[in-house]
């Protein structure tokens, strides 16, 4: 492999991330929370990703987010934090509504577990993982 192939390929090991991030899913539809909003958050905030905790090797990185409270929204930064087994992240999520007339919603941040899809109402949910410190 010669050329822009192998450039590449080396790029992107170069470029790689040894950050452990947890599990990631979609939010499970019959318990979704939509909150309308007034308007879109702001791009999300720059953050510099803390070493990996030593030892550590269970807990995963949580990029920050903004949510929305009252009538703004509010950063939440970044963190180490230990999940529960069998659970998945799903991250917040801001959109339009595609029936009847247009309006913004936000779903906020939340752990479920891995089969939540079968499950009803709050037992779909995971609890909120405790955060790693240093």
């Amino acid at each position: 492999m010669r050329g822009p192939s192998m450039f590449l390929s080396v790029l992107t090991l170069a470029c790689g991330s040894s950050t452990r991030l947890p599990p990631t899913g979609p939010h499970p539809p019959h318990v979704q929370e939509f909150v309308q909003v007034e308007f879109p958050p702001p791009p999300a905030q720059i953050e510099e990703v803390p070493e990996s905790l030593e030892g550590a090797a269970d807990c995963v990185w949580v990029d920050g987010y903004y949510a929305w409270e009252e009538r703004r929204f509010t950063w939440h930064p970044g963190q180490w934090v230990l999940p529960a087994e069998d659970c998945y992240y799903a991250p917040p999520i801001t959109a339009w509504s595609k029936v009847g007339e247009p309006r913004l919603y936000y779903t906020p941040p939340r752990w479920y577990h891995d089969d939540a899809l079968g499950r009803s109402g709050p037992a779909a949910f995971c609890p909120v993982p405790r955060t790693c410190i240093r």
